[in-house]
């Protein structure tokens, strides 16, 4: 017995110190247990986490300080928490069952979270432990959560919550934010009352807005381990319910939704306005109900149904009084069962169904079929809700129609009538349409719309398969164009106003490839009123082809001029043959013209840089002495030119090295609304591409003015630069009256005055230089114009540069004011903001990119016999950032008082040196084609 008893002492001993070493080592055991969990649950699951110090009282919570969860460029998460403290529950910890958290308490938490992938954010593994991480009770006190996904953020601020299974909680967020294209909302100091309980979490009572109230919200999280997410919502909003429940299973990839929902008498315009939608839309929800069963990206293997009824709708100047829509997805089959539209008189029904392509080349094998019918008696309204403009249409139409497909193989058929028809602010008596759809082609079997004796036919045919191929034609009369004036084309309204034409119209071909002829007669035809021209008959019968047009019929004509030719357009070139004008029945214009230029480039300069090497210019024009009166008042209506004028030429070879001569002559001309006159004689001849031209400009009571010089043409960007003296040009006028001259020469700027002077340019075509001097004597400004009476002066130029030898103003000298503007930026330097006045002005150079004011122009302000004279500085203040403003002009004036070094600081002005000319780069001329 003794032996017993001490081996029972002996082992009680040793059973207390154990027990007392356990609870001496517990928190470190704990301590360094919570440390090696973390690492085992992080590892491999893209995530971090960064734990600062772990304190682990014994038979108390666990407290970790400084926590922070970070993971990788694929899952963009970060999570700081200053303290968390954590009641573990061992008994599920060592059972590996159960929540391992007992209690969770929560402060000042941060957290982000980017969404910038499709792919899932974590393993399948690790869902089981992030429910076992779920708390039994929890308590979060000022947490900030933020979540990005492309354009959409939501952000909630000062989140409060706790939960508990055995009472009900708290919930309250200071600042909720939702952020996406089309939604934009704040919300503030919401509260309501949490329900935790079997890893169900149930937000309750909490008012979202005015009139909108979400009566619970649960979030389940129940089968996080089996990768499930389910939600519920129950919301009353403005008198009408919204009911959802959603659930997504991503056991498998894609995952799998499943959502169901219904709604009835609820305001759109109310509902929409308090979740913070961008749109406005009015009207009401009367019914609705969806399910959706599948993955939204693999549709075809999805069902789902639809059926909703919205009444009084309105948005963005469209209204319907009601629309119905009824429709299900079931076996890969989409059936319509119901499109209804009312929009007062207006109806329009349609119902249908379809196979679900089962492959993306399917979309081109569609099997469907279905019916359309309606009845509209307001256009204009049924047009707008579509999205058309107000005023575009209106009048009366009835459709009546039926569709299918099967096997690759199409047919219905398509009628429409219409009576009142405005279209485009064109006015149509009547509407008659018939289409057809066969199995091969799309066939407009009837188009026809009627105005008194005006009216549009066509019919035309076009194939489904192939190339596409088409034929129709179209017979269009109209007895006053301008009535139609909505229908012409943006490109030709402006140029065609007015007038009766007639025209046909028959064309075939295929994608990229189209002929047809078009013959067109008109009568009293108006053309650019600003031009003023006279009305008149035209004859038009053109032919097109890929790359070509041949107008073998081009006839204007009015009781007074005739113009006539053969027209060819052509990818290449443009070509006019017999060109002929006749005025009161005598010859006036006789010649042909063939430029290797497409009309389409004929604008843009120079023309070598897209004229047709290959080909060769010829320009062959004889314009008889025409009397101008004559010619103005037969072709213009208002205004008119007056004199006599004849010009002759002949030009040939390429753009690049044209040769020939010309000549033109013109005498006691005048312009419209003018009484000066002038007369002109010139001759030019062509020599290697290089214009050698002799010009006398004479303004009656004046000197003529004579030009004589060689002017390089056409050459092309890419060639070798013109040698140092291309450009010679002379130019002498040695006494011009301006009072003298016409309108168009001096702008009603002068009253009185002599201008002489003789200019000379040569040099290189890019960077000509000039010699010569231009004086004004006796100038007199008209007072309308310039607020100045009296000028005089002379520049002499020399080489590229020009001085003002002398410059006389008079006017009223009690205020004079001179504003110069430099060409490169000027940065002030100095003087500071409180310089009171400037006695030097310095300009010196500084280095690019100096961080400086910089001024737009500086001026001197002063009267004359007084010493109030100041600087003016003009710059521009640029708006706050992020504003729409536009940059506000500021002008900060200055006193002068030049040779006060003691009262005065002097301006200092800096201005960055400029890089001398660039030599012009050119390549090689290009060898000719050899055929």
């Amino acid at each position: 017995m003794a032996a017993l008893r001490k081996r029972l002492l002996r082992y009680l001993l040793v059973a207390i110190l154990t027990l007392a070493l356990v609870l001496v080592c517990a928190p470190l055991l704990t301590a360094a247990g919570v440390r090696g969990w973390v690492w085992w649950a992080t590892r491999g699951q893209k995530l971090s986490c960064k734990i600062d110090g772990i304190d682990a009282p014994l038979f108390r919570p666990v407290t970790l300080r400084g926590v922070r969860l970070t993971g990788n460029a694929e899952v963009r998460i970060d999570v700081t928490a200053p303290r968390l403290t954590i009641g573990l529950n061992l008994g599920s910890i060592f059972r590996m069952r159960g929540h391992a958290i007992h209690s969770l308490v929560a402060e000042n938490v941060r957290a982000q979270i980017h969404r910038n992938q499709e792919k899932p954010f974590f393993p399948r593994s690790a869902w089981s432990s992030f429910q076992r991480l779920l708390p039994d009770t929890f308590k979060l006190t000022d947490f900030d959560l933020q979540v990005e996904q492309g354009d959409t953020s939501v952000a909630l601020h000062g989140l409060t919550a706790t939960g508990s299974p055995v009472e009900n909680g708290q919930f309250q967020i200071r600042e909720a934010a939702i952020s996406s294209p089309h939604l934009r909302q704040q919300f503030s100091e919401l509260r309501g009352a949490t329900t935790w309980q079997d890893d169900r979490l149930t937000i309750s009572a909490l008012t979202l807005a005015r009139g909108m109230d979400l009566r619970s919200l649960t979030v389940d999280l129940s089968q996080l381990n089996q990768e499930r997410l389910g939600l519920e919502a129950d919301i009353d909003a403005f008198h009408g319910k919204i009911r959802a429940n959603v659930s997504d299973d991503w056991t498998s990839q894609p995952s799998n939704w499943d959502a169901a929902g219904s709604a009835n008498d609820v305001s759109l315009e109310q509902t929409l306005q308090a979740l913070g939608f961008t749109d406005q839309i009015h009207g009401l929800l009367h019914a609705c109900k969806f399910t959706f069963r599948g993955n939204f990206h693999d549709p075809k293997h999805a069902t789902a149904s639809l059926w909703t009824e919205l009444t009084r709708l309105s948005w963005h100047r469209r209204a319907a009084d009601v629309i119905m829509i009824g429709a299900s997805l079931y076996n890969q089959q989409i059936q319509l069962q119901q499109l209804y539209v009312k929009q007062s008189a207006n109806q329009l029904s349609a119902s249908g169904e379809a196979v679900f392509p089962a492959g993306n080349f399917d979309w081109f094998n569609p099997n469907f079929g279905g019916n359309i019918s309606a009845s509209i008696t307001d256009l204009g309204a049924f047009a707008n809700l579509f999205g058309a403009e107000p005023g575009d249409f209106s009048g009366k139409i009835a459709i009546e129609g039926t569709i299918n497909a099967s096997d690759r193989k199409f047919g219905g058929h398509l009628a429409a009538t219409g009576a009142g028809l405005s279209l485009f602010q064109a006015q149509f008596e009547s509407l008659g349409a018939k289409f057809s759809l066969t199995s091969k082609a799309f066939q407009v079997e009837q188009l026809e719309l009627h105005r008194q004796k005006d009216f549009v036919r066509g019919e035309g045919t076009i194939e489904l398969t192939g190339d596409h191929v088409y034929s129709g034609k179209a017979t269009i009369a109209a007895a006053k164009l301008s009535d139609y004036a909505g229908l012409i084309p943006v490109d030709w309204q402006g140029i065609v106003t007015d007038g009766r034409i007639e025209a046909d119209w028959t064309g075939h071909g295929k994608a990229g490839s189209h002929f047809g002829n078009v013959r067109l007669h008109g009568a009293g035809v108006r053309t650019m009123e600003k031009a003023g021209l006279a009305p008149f008959n035209a004859e038009i019968d053109a032919e097109y082809s890929p790359g070509s047009m041949f107008f073998r019929q081009a006839h204007l004509a009015n009781e007074h001029a005739s113009l006539n030719g053969f027209v060819t357009l052509a990818s290449g070139y443009t070509q006019v043959q017999g060109l002929a004008f006749d005025l009161n029945g005598k010859p006036v214009l006789r010649g042909n013209v063939f430029l290797p230029v497409s009309a389409s480039q004929l604008s843009r300069i120079p023309l070598g840089d897209t004229a047709d090497t290959d080909q060769k210019a010829d320009f062959d024009l004889n314009v008889e002495a025409v009397d101008l009166r004559e010619l103005s008042s037969a072709v213009l209506t208002k205004g008119g030119w007056s004199g006599k004028f004849a010009t002759r030429l002949s030009i040939f070879g390429a753009i690049g090295a044209l040769q020939g001569w010309a000549d033109f002559h013109g005498s006691d001309v005048s312009l419209p609304n003018d009484s000066a006159r002038f007369s002109f004689d010139g001759e030019t001849r062509f020599v290697s591409g290089t214009m050698q031209s002799k010009t006398s400009l004479q303004f009656n009571g004046s000197d003529p003015i004579v030009a004589e010089g060689n002017v390089p043409l056409f050459a092309r960007e890419h060639e070798t630069p013109p040698k140092p003296d291309a450009v010679s040009l002379n130019v002498n006028f040695p006494a011009l009256f301006l009072a003298r001259l016409p309108r168009f020469a001096t702008r009603d700027t002068f009253r009185d005055g002599i201008l002489s002077g003789r200019i000379s340019v040569t040099g290189p075509r890019n960077h000509p230089a000039i010699s010569g001097d231009v004086q004004l004597t006796g100038g007199k400004f008209n007072p309308a114009r310039v607020h100045l009476s009296d000028v005089s002066g002379r520049i002499v130029f020399q080489d590229h540069e020009a001085t003002v030898e002398f410059l006389n103003l008079a006017d009223d000298m009690e205020k004079i004011g001179v504003k110069l503007s430099a060409e490169a930026p000027l940065h002030i330097l100095a003087p500071q903001p409180d310089v009171k006045c400037v006695n030097d002005i310095k300009i010196v150079p500084i280095a690019p990119g100096s961080v400086a004011m910089t001024a737009d122009a500086i001026g001197v302000v002063g009267s004359m016999g007084k010493k109030s004279w100041s600087l003016t500085i003009d710059n521009h203040t640029a708006p706050p950032e992020n504003s729409q403003g536009t940059p506000s002009p500021t002008v900060k004036a200055i006193p002068l008082c030049l040779g006060a070094s003691e009262n005065g600081s002097p301006v200092v002005f800096g201005v960055e040196p400029t890089a001398p000319p660039t030599p012009e780069k050119t390549r090689p001329r290009k060898k000719p084609r050899h055929h």
